[in-house]
């Protein structure tokens, strides 16, 4: 055995510890020289990587000798095998890749863009294990909330945006080179997940006491960081905790959110979703026939399920939509539907928009709506569960969908007649009954709608204040409200959010209340700084000219900026 002419260095990166230890107790016991550590005696370099490139990100290129072979891990075994060193054949040895051989951005996709709005991020994409892992990180740096956490955030955001686009699976850190957003930090932790399986800065943050207080403190309904931090100091540890603590709250959130936490955690199904549509689609059309409901937020971008439910309510004819929130939740009260919210008026003016335009951190908008937690009867998750609701003979709003229309039993107690509906490709529930007042509305929008001092509404009127009326469960004392949380066995508590939005403004809530939280924020910087425009959920505003470009869809949104238009399912950036 060539003893003096061979010395093995084993680089130990991606190698399981115990394998590696296996193979240096073979070599002592096949008396082939190891190394301790790379130095010109070496020989022959030894790696569980598959390619020149990753060997030089685990050590310097100037440190290894001239002549050494850079070899697989294939050819060490060999030589334990044969009980010797055998020569190094092609098979062998690790490759360089050539330049032409990376798949890159720029030679099979053109999403390489600056701005999220201009690329397509879809729920489904090849690289999801970095994604993960770098969302991961911007959350950590939220809960942070230190000097520059907030942009350390963001750009771990933009870089996970940046790999939903790719149309490839990543395998190489060189198919990164000269993509926008992929800074010194994101590179290495996407480096060494290629290399390692697993980033050591993910994996410490994973395995942190304090992170896995702050997600599991911030998973309660009304919780933010800030709150979250002040119940570490105090030394509790778990939601029993909190509760057991008898934490006193005036924040309404927090108190029904800790009582219904293990509710509110559980995820909301689209079925659910589609459920409850049914209940206010059929109510709406009793009180004002014509109203448009649509489900927003994360369903119509494609999950399957989420947190809470957004729900846009509007009407073709503005200022017809004034008080309509108020007698859908009195109907939602009076079938004991709501459990706790919380309701705010429209307080949109041109002057809300002069203030939010120094800076992009302002109210997400100022439409009249309820935010609350509902009870959804566990029969909900059932495709086959009737939804609920008594249409009135006179208002009542028949839509033909290949079904009939039937009596059904409620399951909330009350009979109802199902009211069939009309599901357009961007999941809005569209009576028949609307669709001439639709057209038009639109012929004569341009003219018509105006801004006053409150709120945008359409010929005579005064903007709608909401009802101060108090609800069943409104005034329930925190006692009450763990009492009625005790483990029920016929209904979940869920979030819900509805929103009421003058038609006129309609189409831009609706691409706002889509979202993602990112599309939005990138697609309203890029309006004003590329195209010095203000985009909120309201319009989309010539701040110089005092003018609003009208929408009467939401490809007139993206037309307007520019933009070529994208689905809702490629809105997940």
């Amino acid at each position: 055995m060539e003893k003096a002419l061979t010395l093995v260095y084993i680089i130990p990166q991606k190698f399981q510890k115990k394998r590696l230890n296996d193979i240096k107790l073979s070599m002592v016991k096949k008396k082939i020289p190891n190394a301790s550590i790379l130095g010109p005696d070496v020989t022959h370099i030894v790696s569980e990587s598959d390619s020149y490139e990753q060997v030089l990100r685990f050590v310097e290129e100037a440190d290894i000798p001239e002549e050494a072979e850079i070899v697989s891990t294939r050819w060490l075994v060999e030589c334990l095998q044969q009980s010797k060193i055998v020569l190094v054949l092609e098979v062998h040895r690790l490759k360089k890749i050539k330049a032409d051989n990376v798949i890159s951005p720029k030679t099979t996709t053109d999403q390489n863009y600056e701005w999220a709005c201009q690329r397509g991020a879809r729920l489904e994409h090849f690289n999801k294990k970095f994604t993960v892992d770098l969302e991961l990180l911007q959350t950590h740096a939220e809960f942070c909330n230190e000097m520059h956490s907030q942009s350390r955030a963001l750009a771990f955001r933009r870089a996970s945006c940046v790999l939903k686009t790719l149309l490839f699976p990543l395998t190489h850190i060189k198919q990164l080179d000269g993509v926008k957003y992929i800074g010194g930090h994101v590179r290495k932790v996407i480096s060494d997940l290629l290399d390692l399986g697993s980033s050591p800065e993910v994996e410490e943050i994973k395995f942190s006491d304090w992170f896995r207080k702050m997600k599991l403190f911030t998973s309660i309904f009304g919780v933010g960081p800030a709150t979250a931090k002040s119940w570490i100091e105090k030394g509790w540890k778990s939601i029993e905790d909190v509760r057991n603590a008898g934490h006193p709250s005036k924040d309404w959130r927090i108190v029904w959110g800790l009582a219904f936490h293990e509710d509110l955690t559980t995820p909301v199904s689209r079925q659910e979703a589609d459920r409850f549509m049914d209940i206010l689609q059929c109510e709406a059309q009793n009180i004002l026939p014509g109203t448009i409901i649509t489900l927003t937020g994360g369903f119509r971008r494609g999950k399957s399920n989420g947190h809470d439910i957004d729900i846009l309510i509007t009407h073709p004819t503005d200022g017809a939509e004034l008080g309509i929130l108020s007698k859908l939740l009195d109907v939602l009260d009076k079938k004991d539907i709501i459990l706790s919210g919380q309701r705010m008026k429209n307080t949109f003016s041109t002057e809300a928009l002069n203030e939010e335009s120094r800076s992009m951190h302002g109210k997400f908008d100022h439409f009249e709506k309820w935010f609350g937690i509902c009870k959804f009867p566990k029969a909900f998750q059932h495709p086959t569960t009737p939804s609920g609701c008594q249409s009135s003979k006179e208002d009542s709003t028949e839509v033909k969908d290949n079904k009939n229309s039937s009596t059904h039993s409620d399951p909330l107690g009350l009979p109802f007649m199902e009211t069939q509906l009309t599901r357009n490709s961007n999941n809005l529930s569209v009576p028949l009954v609307s669709v001439k007042t639709d057209l038009k509305h639109r012929s004569n929008v341009k003219n018509k709608s105006y801004i006053s001092n409150t709120c945008v509404y359409e010929g005579e009127g005064e903007p709608h204040v909401p009802s101060t009326k108090k609800f069943k469960h409104e005034d329930c004392s925190e006692k009450e409200v763990v009492e009625m949380a005790r483990p029920q066995t016929d209904w979940l508590a869920r979030r819900v959010d509805l929103i009421v939005t003058p038609y006129s403004q309609y189409y831009y809530a609706l691409v706002g209340w889509t979202g993602s939280k990112h599309f939005n924020r990138d697609t309203r910087l890029y309006a004003q700084q590329v195209l010095n425009l203000r985009l909120t959920s309201h319009g989309l505003y010539d701040m110089k000219k005092q003018e609003a470009l009208q929408a009467t869809c939401e490809e007139d949104v993206f037309r307007h900026l520019n933009l070529t238009y994208r689905d809702p399912m490629d809105r997940n950036c």
